[in-house]
């Protein structure tokens, strides 16, 4: 499956997102390697007037809160008359207090997700917080996906957020070794079952590959770890538009942060992981923008 944009969709399953309700696409493909494992792919939202495109990003990651937080019925009954009040709740309950620093990475994952691989979210991660300063420690994202095969899919996502790829690549492969242990994933499934909600066109299906009566063994042939890291890319931040030169030293960079990414990665691990590249031309400029935009 090639990362292109939804097409119109044609008598598939309910749970697939119609395009036209999602936000317009703004992340484009530099590079997308599928034949090499994990698969990579490096997105990006390019330059304007010599300037990296921080503004258009902040926007973009906005415009995605009401599909990230809300369920499918929480967003239909929307009118003009309640769509401001039901969007400060939606910002309210993703953001917080603010000092979740990951959160863009994890709307990012979950636009990518949506947006390139026609998922649906099985649980959102606002759903488990009861304040506006907690943290929920679990999978940055729980959706489905039919595959090629229409075989469903459960993807488990990580997200990382942070101005070093080094240390962000060293995050996340701690938490693919940390969250696919027998006990984190059991208690997580324990958790995510129990606010599936019932109205999910796979509610029961998911429920029974949750449950602790199935075997992992079943399960991780159906598991897909999407890994999504946006990062300060010295490629990007060295140039000032799309050009072959920029491109070059992108590849470049993307191909030495797989190399490292996938030695880290265990040759046993019986699940399928990808891979998703973000790069910044400054990660700060992006908060920045994103507190202007949540200050209006």
């Amino acid at each position: 499956m090639g990362l292109a944009a939804l097409p119109a969709r044609h008598g598939e399953c309910r749970c697939r997102p119609d395009p036209d309700e999602l936000p317009e696409p703004l992340l484009h493909t530099h590079l997308e390697d599928q034949n090499i494992a994990p698969p990579l792919a490096v997105l990006g939202v390019g330059y304007e007037l010599k300037t990296w495109r921080a503004d258009a990003l902040a926007n973009h990651i906005l415009d995605w809160v009401l599909d990230f937080a809300l369920r499918p019925e929480e967003r239909r009954p929307l009118n003009p008359g309640r769509a401001r009040a039901v969007m400060r709740r939606a910002v309210e309950a993703t953001f917080g207090n603010g000092t979740d620093r990951g959160v863009p990475g994890e709307i990012l994952l979950h636009a990518v997700c949506r947006q390139f691989f026609g998922s649906d979210t099985v649980i959102s991660k606002v759903f488990f917080k009861t304040a506006d300063n907690d943290t929920y420690k679990g999978f940055d994202g729980v959706h489905c996906v039919h595959n090629h095969l229409d075989e469903l899919e459960l993807w488990l996502g990580e997200a990382k957020f942070y101005r070093s790829l080094e240390s962000a690549i060293r995050a996340a492969l701690d938490d693919l070794e940390e969250h696919l242990r027998r006990g984190y994933l059991r208690n997580e499934f324990a958790i995510v079952a129990e606010k599936i909600d019932d109205s999910h066109p796979h509610a029961d299906e998911l429920r029974r590959l949750m449950h602790p009566h199935t075997s992992l063994d079943e399960v991780f042939d159906r598991i897909v770890v999407p890994v999504l890291i946006a990062y300060d890319s010295d490629a990007t931040s060295k140039h000032e538009r799309l050009c072959p030169e920029y491109h070059e030293a992108l590849e470049a960079e993307a191909r030495r942060a797989w190399l490292r990414f996938s030695r880290g990665v265990d040759a046993a691990l019986p699940v399928t992981v990808r891979l998703f590249l973000v790069p910044m031309a400054d990660t700060t400029a992006l908060l920045a923008a994103l507190h202007e935009e949540l200050g209006r």
